[in-house]
C-alpha cells in the first residue's frame, strides 16, 4: 500500500504482492490532505502515545492543514490546544517547540475571534520568547506586534500602541529603514496611532510611509494599497470627507485588481468608505456599501466573528439614520449580545449599543 499526492489530493494505493508475478495494482482511494493527516495523526498517537514527540508533531500538522482549511478553524485550535499541553508537560513552557505551538495557536484563536484567548496566548509567548530569545529576536518581535493586533480588536489601543512602536524601533535599527519589515511595521504603528486617536500623528506617518511604499511595491501592491486605506480612515477622523473619499475609492480599485473583492482588506476599505459616506450625510449610499460588506465578512469569517460584529453595528447606526428603525433595532439587540461574549460585560461598545437601542425602544425621537 502506497500513498501518492496528486495536484491536492492524496491517493491509498492498494497493490497485491504475488511470488514471482509483478506487483499488481488493485485499487486507488483518493483522500483529502485533512483526512491523510488525521490518519497519521491517530496512528501516530496510538503506536507512540499522545505525548511522545513525534505523535505530538503529527497532530500539530493536523492542526495546521485544518487551520487551512475553510471551516473548520474550531477543530484546529482543539488540536492545537492538544498539542500545547502534551508540549507543556513534556518539553516544558520555555522550550522552543512548545512557543513555536503557542504562537501558531494564538494567531489561529485570533483569526477565529477568540481575541481573549489569543491575547492570553500571545502574552505567554511573548513572555517566553522575550526570556529565552530577547527582545531583539524575530519571532519575539512578531510575538510582540501579534499580542498589539489581539489588544486593537481588543478596544485596547492604547495598551498596544507601545508595543507597536517598540517593534517598529527595534526593526528599525536591527534591518535599516527600507526593509520590508520596517515598512509593514510602520504602517502597523500608525494604524495603532488612527485607533488611539492620534490622528494628525498617524496622518504624518502615513504620508512619510506611502511614497516609501509606491517606491518599492508600486501603487497597486496590497502593501501599499493597505497604508493608504489607513490613510483614508485618517482623513475620514479628520472630517476631509472629499478627500477621504477619493482615496478610498482608489484603495478599493487597488484591493479589487490585486486581491480580489472578497478579501478583508478590501472589505476594510469599503467600510471605511461607508463611514465617509455616512459622515458627508449620505445615508442612502452608505446602506448598500454595508449591506455588501456584512455580507462579505459572513462568509469569509462567519456570523459571530467580531469584525462581523462591528459591521452589523455599523450597518444598524446607518439604518438608523435613514429612517429604518425596526431593523436596526433587531441589528443591535444581535450586537448587545455578541459584544458581551466577545469583551465580557460592560465593554463601551455594548454600552452603546444598549443606548442606542433603549432609544429606538422609547420611540427613536
Amino acid at each position: 500500500m502506497g500513498q501518492v499526492p496528486r495536484a491536492g489530493a492524496w491517493h491509498i494505493t492498494l497493490t497485491e504482492v504475488t511470488e514471482g508475478s509483478p506487483e499488481q495494482e488493485i485499487a486507488r482511494i483518493e483522500i483529502s490532505p485533512e483526512e491523510l493527516h488525521t490518519m497519521r495523526a491517530r496512528s501516530a498517537v496510538e503506536r507512540l502515545g499522545p505525548e511522545h514527540p513525534e505523535a505530538l508533531e503529527a497532530v500539530r500538522e493536523l492542526a495546521r492543514v485544518l487551520a487551512a482549511t475553510p471551516g473548520r478553524g474550531e477543530e484546529a485550535v482543539s488540536y492545537y490546544q492538544q498539542v500545547a499541553r502534551g508540549q507543556w508537560t513534556v518539553l516544558g513552557d520555555r522550550h522552543e517547540e512548545y512557543l513555536r505551538t503557542s504562537a501558531e495557536l494564538a494567531d489561529l484563536l485570533h483569526r477565529t475571534g477568540q481575541l481573549r484567548l489569543a491575547e492570553s496566548a500571545w502574552r505567554d509567548t511573548f513572555r517566553g520568547r522575550s526570556e529565552t530569545l530577547g527582545r531583539d529576536h524575530p519571532d519575539t518581535l512578531r510575538s510582540a506586534a501579534g499580542l498589539a493586533s489581539a489588544l486593537e480588536d481588543l478596544r485596547r489601543a492604547p495598551e498596544a500602541e507601545p508595543l507597536q512602536r517598540d517593534v517598529l524601533e527595534r526593526r528599525t535599527r536591527l534591518l535599516g529603514p527600507d526593509h520590508p519589515d520596517v515598512l509593514s511595521a510602520a504602517n502597523s504603528h500608525a494604524a495603532s496611532l488612527l485607533k488611539c486617536g492620534r490622528h494628525k500623528e498617524s496622518e504624518r506617518a502615513l504620508r512619510s510611509l506611502v511614497p516609501r511604499l509606491e517606491q518599492r511595491y508600486g501603487p497597486d501592491h496590497e502593501r501599499t494599497a493597505a497604508a493608504r486605506a489607513n490613510l483614508g480612515a485618517v482623513l475620514v477622523r479628520l472630517n476631509r470627507h472629499a478627500e477621504a473619499e477619493a482615496q478610498l475609492r482608489a484603495v478599493i480599485r487597488s484591493f479589487e485588481a490585486t486581491v480580489g473583492p472578497h478579501d478583508e482588506g478590501t472589505f476594510t476599505a469599503r467600510n471605511n468608505l461607508a463611514a465617509v459616506l455616512h459622515a458627508m450625510e449620505r445615508y442612502e449610499d452608505a446602506v448598500p456599501v454595508l449591506r455588501d460588506v456584512l455580507a462579505g465578512r459572513i462568509a469569509l469569517n462567519g456570523e459571530d466573528h467580531p469584525v462581523t460584529v462591528s459591521t452589523r453595528d455599523n450597518l444598524a447606526n446607518v439604518l438608523i439614520d435613514v429612517g429604518r428603525h425596526a431593523e436596526a433595532a433587531a441589528l443591535l439587540e444581535r450586537c448587545v449580545r455578541d459584544y458581551v461574549r466577545i469583551y465580557g460585560p460592560g465593554h463601551p461598545r455594548q454600552r452603546a449599543a444598549e443606548e442606542k437601542l433603549a432609544w429606538l425602544r422609547e420611540g427613536g425621537v
